[in-house]
């Protein structure tokens, strides 16, 4: 029948096989429960009994070192402190140990005996490994030809970060990992789009703007430029007015960027510093002049324009409006206090003016002043796309002294941020369950704390079965390599 294979040192038994008894008839116990008052007791689980192989052999070559080989192999076999493999075929072992004393009985030429081991769990195991893998998939078939449930070993290689991993199969679960944790969260901020201070050229376009129609005729036909005051403060200012038959100056437009999600501003704030006043002049009162900012649409519509005049040639005379698209909706009269001393906004002091609009609002500070004004636009979806800085004298009238735009700064309200939380596990992480013991390694490291406290140790019931694949809904499906060993009474 050929050699023994006791593998305990990788080494053989030298011994001839006579006869075999694996005593392969199931001995087992039915485990049951009684209940309170109820009759009878209701079945639990089987539990299989341990079972003793006997192995008779006989040795032909009796020379002294040939015996010495054979007392040591029993001796590994011996001194062991937990089964090992009895290997009988290429397909099938036993776990097992001696179990009390074994008989030689020399003869002339040969001797004999028996060879008596231990099942301890007994079962016999397959010496083929069986694996599986979820190729992309969430799911596992396993297939178990053996007689007995055995537990199997998972081999989970992360694809991108996951808060944790879990394992059904049958009724029985397997979790790793932190189930409520979140990929990272998503929150609103409101973002600064630009801020110019308008000391040198910051690339707005001249004469390009839309402008208020406060009269029929607005031309922008003159010349900017650009004054340094020191390292960051100066101004814009027009150069030259041109000339025409109504208003007429020069104009700046500025194109809104996008913000980081490439989206154009719908709710947002602008503020202002600027100079309309008659400071320094000799003939205040014969001065007349025109500064406006206006807010543009995708459309070139306008969705709101905040104006400051003086169109008296024989008073200082100042007056503001408020326009919501092409609508004079407010405007002050020659009572204002700014009508003697116009406005000056230096140096690095806050806003002169401020334009917020919140869905369809749209609310108007002058902070010079005091006041405050909500209004309605139609479309609360509208972009903000251009906002134009018109200076205009109007005909041949001497033009306002002191006509200029300092700064001017555009905040996006509602800009989607995501901001990313480190998750349990990351991108190419290799968690290991040993089916058996019950360990977990996570990148060769045993962890002993890992497993959720209701977890089972997975095990695969004779028959086709389904390995289920659970992870955080933001994660990638893992690759999962299963290996198991089948089991027979």
């Amino acid at each position: 029948m050929g050699l023994l294979k006791a593998i305990f040192n990788e080494k053989e038994l030298p011994i001839m096989i006579t006869k075999v008894n694996r005593n392969i008839t199931p001995s087992f116990t039915n485990e049951t429960v009684s209940i309170g008052s109820a009759k009878g007791e209701i079945f639990q689980y089987n539990v299989y009994k341990s079972k003793q192989i006997e192995i008779s052999y006989q040795i032909y070559n009796r020379r002294a070192e040939y015996l010495v080989n054979f007392r040591r192999g029993l001796s590994a076999l011996i001194y062991t402190d937990e089964p090992k493999k009895l290997i009988f075929s290429d397909e099938l072992y036993y776990n097992a140990i001696l179990d009390g004393e074994q008989t030689l009985e020399e003869e002339e030429y040969k001797s004999s005996g028996i060879l008596r081991f231990l099942i301890p769990d007994g079962v016999a195991h397959s010496v083929a490994e069986k694996t599986a893998e979820n190729y992309g998939s969430n799911q596992i078939t396993l297939e178990n030809n053996g007689t007995e449930s055995v537990p199997i070993n998972i081999k989970t290689t992360m694809k991108s970060d996951n808060g944790y991993i879990a394992f059904t199969l049958g009724d029985r679960f397997y979790q790793i990992g932190k189930p409520e944790e979140a990929d990272g969260k998503h929150y609103e901020e409101s973002v600064k789009l630009f801020d110019d201070h308008l000391y040198e050229d910051k690339g707005w376009l001249v004469n390009q703007g839309i402008t208020p129609p406060v009269t029929s005729e607005r031309l922008q036909n003159g010349v900017v430029k650009y004054v340094k005051e020191s390292t960051n403060e100066g101004y814009a200012t027009t150069k030259d007015y041109g000339s025409g038959n109504s208003w007429h100056g020069a104009s700046l437009t500025k194109i809104v960027p996008k913000d980081v999600n490439n989206k154009y501003p719908v709710n947002w704030k602008v503020a202002y510093r600027f100079d309309f006043n008659t400071d320094g002049a000799v003939f205040k009162g014969v001065q007349v002049g025109h500064t406006s900012v206006t807010m543009i649409d995708e459309n070139d519509d306008i969705i709101c324009s905040i104006i400051f005049e003086d169109t008296s040639p024989v008073n200082e005379y100042y007056y503001m409006a408020v326009f919501i698209g092409n609508k004079n909706v407010w405007h002050t009269d020659s009572t204002f206090p700014m009508a003697k001393k116009g406005v000056t906004a230096r140096g690095d002091y806050g806003p002169a003016v401020t334009a917020e609009k919140i869905g369809n609002q749209v609310t108007i500070r002058f902070n010079n002043f005091g006041i405050c004004k909500t209004f309605y636009v139609d479309n609360p979806e509208v972009e903000l796309r251009k906002i134009t800085w018109y200076g205009a004298a109007y005909k041949d009238h001497f033009h306002t002294e002191n006509n200029v735009l300092r700064a001017l700064h555009v905040i996006k309200h509602n800009v989607d941020r995501y901001e990313d939380i480190p998750n349990y596990f990351s991108n190419g992480d290799i968690v290991e369950i040993d089916g058996a013991s019950g360990s977990v390694y996570i990148n060769d490291a045993y962890d002993t704390d890992v497993a959720d406290i209701g977890s089972q140790p997975l095990l695969l019931p004779p028959g086709q079965h389904t390995l289920g694949i659970i992870t955080s809904s933001f994660a990638s499906v893992p690759d999962v390599e299963v290996t198991y060993q089948e089991r027979w009474i």
